[in-house]
């Protein structure tokens, strides 16, 4: 892992500036300022000041102090990175129940200290004034839409709270409306409401959905990645900044490039990202008007995010494996060789599963199974750039997890232990493998699992 790489960034830099009618096209504008990618922050039009390491929990948000000169950095366990800026006022690690995450974090412009949100609807506040948190059944992403963003009001007095399936939820702060009756949200064919912010000019708010819609709540609309028009790839949107005087604001899609809408708008480039990561949240640097862009990257011995492709995630239930709906390339955790791709007692008739042949768990098999067509073949060598596998909309989504590694062409390892009801310890292990590499974790079932796991199993 290399912490920066401005040479290559500038060098991708100068290809859009080859291309300008291109840029236009795709509303995209060359930054200005310094464009820098550390491990898990990045610079557009912005300096970067630091970042967490990739080690430990994932980055989940960044939140930035309204005079440009610092920003906080949220990780899913809770963590708050401050970067310069005054050190986190109260960390959440160890208060998160098992299966639940940090999901967005929002700075009390009164202040100066900031709200921190869970994927339970719980908003944990520090040195800023408590106004209420939205409840969120047990079952999280899946049958009951998680809490996933929070933002200021514009007039600092209150908060916002955005659930998955775009219900907007306001404390001391007024209501405009959401789309909880409008957002196709669900198992076939999801669209996941991702980011939330608010209009200093107007009092309003925008939420941002995956597949880059913007709605605008008593705020101008100024367009979106969904109106570019037909060819461009569907790439997950991740985040929603406007502009200091509310006469624009800008995008920033999973891969690092950030789109631009209004006059005014934040400049935008193609962030080059480590391999592995994806952009989860964005801020305001109100000194330049760039943005900074948080990082999911965490690596684990040499293993990547497999979901990381996938858009509009959405986690269902943890049981042989880790079920999850959306749509996208599903990658290979790390190095390995093929044994498997298809199984007719499967649904949908795909079972891939790959040995993998370095990293902590190095001659364990990883099936990924149900709704994916293949796209390796059996004897094939992998790495965790390799797609194995297309997820595409369907009932069944997909199923991952750990192989029977004595039989790695039709069954789970934890396929006597399963009853249709229970959460694994196998499907818990690899769940925390993948939340480890910064997915979404699955929805824990009520009923335990009924044994142990082997011997000498890596535990994450």
């Amino acid at each position: 892992m290399r912490a920066r790489r401005p040479g290559r960034l500038r060098g991708l830099v100068g290809l859009w500036a080859l291309v300008p009618a291109v840029q236009a096209a795709l509303g995209l504008a060359p930054a200005t300022g310094t464009e820098a990618v550390q491990a898990t922050v990045a610079g557009v039009g912005a300096a970067v000041m630091g970042s967490p390491p990739p080690t430990g929990s994932s980055v989940a948000g960044i939140a930035a102090l309204a005079d440009g000169r610092g920003y906080y950095v949220l990780r899913s366990d809770g963590e708050v990175d401050a970067f310069g800026a005054a050190r986190g006022y109260g960390p959440l690690p160890g208060q998160l129940p098992l299966g639940v995450t940090a999901t967005g974090i929002a700075l009390d412009p009164a202040t100066g200290g900031y709200w921190v949100l869970d994927s339970m609807g719980q908003v944990f506040a520090f040195h800023a004034p408590y106004r209420g948190r939205v409840i969120v059944r047990p079952g999280g992403w899946g049958q009951y839409p998680a809490a996933v963003a929070i933002a200021a009001a514009g007039d600092g007095r209150g908060y916002y709270v955005l659930r998955a399936n775009g219900k907007v939820v306001a404390f001391g702060a007024p209501f405009y409306g959401d789309l909880s009756h409008r957002l196709r949200y669900g198992a076939t064919a999801p669209v996941v409401a991702t980011a939330l912010a608010s209009d200093p000019a107007t009092g309003g708010y925008y939420v941002l959905t995956s597949v880059g819609g913007v709605y605008s709540f008593h705020a101008p609309f100024f367009g979106a990645p969904a109106s570019a028009g037909a060819g461009r790839p569907m790439v997950q949107s991740a985040g929603i900044v406007v502009t200091r005087d509310g006469r624009g604001y800008a995008v920033a899609q999973a891969d690092g490039v950030v789109l631009r809408y209004g006059a005014t708008g934040p400049g935008g480039t193609a962030a080059l990202l480590p391999p592995g990561a994806s952009a989860v949240a964005a801020a305001l640097d109100n000194r330049t008007g760039g943005l900074w862009v948080a990082l999911d990257y965490t690596p684990v011995g040499g293993y990547l995010d497999p979901l990381r492709g996938v858009v509009s995630l959405v986690p269902q239930e943890v049981d042989q494996g880790v079920d999850y709906c959306g749509q996208g390339p599903v990658y290979a955790i790390g190095p390995g060789l093929v044994d498997n791709t298809r199984n007719a007692q499967w649904p949908g008739g795909a079972f891939i599963s790959y040995r993998l042949s370095s990293g902590p768990a190095a001659g364990l098999v990883v099936y990924v199974a149900e709704n994916v067509t293949p796209e390796v073949a059996v004897g094939q060598t992998v790495s965790a750039t390799t797609v194995v596998g297309y997820l595409h909309d369907s009932g069944t989504c997909l199923e991952t997890g750990w192989a029977n590694a004595a039989d790695p062409t039709e069954q789970a390892a934890a396929h006597y232990e399963y009853d249709g009801h229970n959460s694994t310890a196998y499907g818990l292990n690899f769940d925390s493998l993948l939340e480890a590499l910064g997915a979404r974790p699955g929805l824990v079932q009520p009923d335990g699992p009924p044994g142990p796991l082997a011997p000498g199993w890596p535990q994450w």
